[in-house]
């Protein structure tokens, strides 16, 4: 294998593990109640889950949720 095919490999599980990770948080939040939300509604936090991985998704598990233990 030449440096590049280790390089576009290594891209996609990445990649692979990012999309899986906000998919995942995504299918949380849409069944999460809104009483159970704080500090932004429901679109917010989706877009703050999507646009700033890798804190985007741990402020959701931290703060949005209302601390560690909840994420089901």
């Amino acid at each position: 294998m030449n440096d590049l095919t280790v390089v576009l490999i290594t891209a996609v599980v990445i990649l692979s593990v990012v999309v899986w990770f906000d998919r995942r948080l995504l299918a949380d939040l849409a069944q999460t109640s809104d009483r159970e939300l704080r500090h932004f509604d429901r679109n917010t936090w989706a877009l703050i889950i999507v646009l700033a991985f890798p804190v985007g998704p741990m402020l959701y598990l931290g703060y949005g949720k209302g601390g560690p233990g909840r994420f089901r």
